[in-house]
């Protein structure tokens, strides 16, 4: 196949949607609706342009992916559109294909197949197409006696008989450059709309005598248009159940794909077993053979192996290595380090903080701005006071300490290794190793060995 230079059209305004947002911004499975065509397009092509209009700025902000912009500063038509990567395409010996920002769920397969398909039958131009028992709405394809399309009619420009048709355009096509140069030489804007229409290319490559084709696929679902919030709706499912159908076939265990959701860019390891309404999200990376229970919400967080993530926590931009054991109803807030064998137990939060190997944070805690060291247990009750009202400040703890029920650790402090601070103690002083505190506030407690 020939080198393909992919022009993606996402300059329009998307009204329909009824947002202050563009509509090829709005995400599905956690990524914005042009980034799952331009992510697509980048897979199959040498370069890709994309035509940005309306809040061009924030479209641009928004890909993260090497393509090309060009500005089409007044909306006249996708023909228009596509002329403003006119320079590009003139230099481009081979393939063009035209894509929309707002049909994110055309799949990589579908577009090589198109191509390949395009190539292997010389054509000068292959639509692809397909047939739907109501075509109501969608431009009709009108074929000739050898099956090569002879014209597109939109829905109010159709006769009775061409309504019945229902082999409906998509769109998408894949043009030799050279017969798209001619074409939009060709386009002209005389309708009722003074718009350029892609669609009028036929004409022109017709009028050349060149090869037009359909390339009909079965799926319809992979070129529905969104256009509003329900398309948007069934967007977002069909791709979800093509994630979650992925990682199943990967080796991990979904029980109930249909309310279990998972970002596009999310990673899992096999064996891995999620249980229903768990929520992970953007660039979360998980091991194998965690149990996650039902209710998390997982998001931009790294999770190693074997552990046990149990009923409704919120884990966010963290890392938790492997044989935790997380929750119930923990929040592990962004900035969190927690060591392999550690537990963070019930209604349990955490901020900022590096918990090491083997420690326990069993319950009813916070715990923020802190360094704690290996085989510590940090009582019930137990609160880090890590903000003075005007700056926040951080608590060292060493390793095997033992921290009672109810304490109150006021920052900045350091606890070494083997100290103790007694239950209810507010802890103001550090802590030397091996020494137990206790009262408000906490005092040395020496043991009167006498009594």
């Amino acid at each position: 196949m020939s080198d393909l230079l992919t022009v993606v059209l996402a300059a329009g305004k998307g009204t329909r949607m009824k947002s202050d947002t563009n509509k090829v911004l709005h995400k599905i499975a956690g990524k914005e609706m042009v980034n799952h065509v331009i992510d697509t397009a980048d897979k199959i092509s040498s370069k890709v342009i994309c035509i940005v209009g309306h809040q061009a700025e924030d479209v641009k902000e928004a890909i993260n992916s090497d393509v090309n912009f060009k500005l089409q500063s007044e909306q006249l038509g996708t023909g228009h559109a596509v002329m403003q990567a006119k320079n590009e395409i003139e230099n481009h010996s081979g393939d063009v294909l035209i894509l929309y920002a707002d049909i994110p769920l055309i799949k990589e397969k579908t577009l090589q197949d198109m191509q390949k398909f395009h190539d292997n039958q010389s054509a000068n131009l292959t639509i692809i197409t397909t047939l739907l028992k109501n075509p109501t709405g969608y431009g009709r394809i009108i074929k000739n006696e050898e099956s090569e399309i002879i014209k597109i009619v939109e829905e109010d420009d159709a006769t009775s008989k061409e309504k019945k048709i229902n082999e409906i355009n998509s769109g998408i096509m894949c043009i030799d450059s050279n017969s798209l140069v001619k074409a939009l030489d060709d386009l002209d804007n005389d309708n009722a709309q003074n718009e350029y229409y892609l669609t009028d290319v036929v004409d022109s490559v017709r009028s050349e005598k060149g090869k037009i084709l359909s390339y009909q696929i079965d799926d319809k679902e992979e070129i529905t248009g969104v256009n509003d919030r329900v398309n948007l709706s069934k967007a977002e499912k069909t791709i979800r159940e093509r994630i979650n159908k992925q990682h199943m076939i990967n080796g991990v265990t979904i029980i109930d794909p249909q309310t279990t959701y998972i970002d596009e860019n999310v990673e899992i390891g096999a064996d891995t077993i999620i249980y229903p309404f768990t929520y992970i999200e953007g660039e979360t990376k998980i091991g194998s053979h965690n149990i996650i229970k039902p209710h998390n919400h997982i998001i931009d967080t790294v999770i190693g192996d074997h552990n046990n993530i149990k009923n409704s926590n919120v884990i966010k931009e963290s890392i938790i290595k492997s044989q935790c054991n997380i929750g119930p109803f923990a929040h592990i807030r962004p900035g969190c380090i927690v060591a392999d064998g550690v537990k963070i137990g019930n209604y349990v939060e955490i901020k900022k903080a590096d918990i090491r190997e083997k420690t326990k944070v069993p319950h009813l805690s916070y715990v923020g701005d802190a360094e704690i060291g290996t085989q510590t247990n940090v009582g019930a009750g137990t609160i880090f006071a890590n903000y003075d009202g005007k700056n926040k400040h951080k608590t060292i703890i060493g390793n095997s300490v033992f921290i009672g029920s109810n304490s109150t650790l006021v920052a900045p402090l350091k606890i070494e290794n083997k100290g103790k601070t007694g239950a209810g103690a507010v802890v103001t002083k550090d802590v030397k190793e091996d020494t137990t505190v206790i009262g408000v506030p906490a005092r040395e407690y020496i043991e009167n060995k006498d009594d």
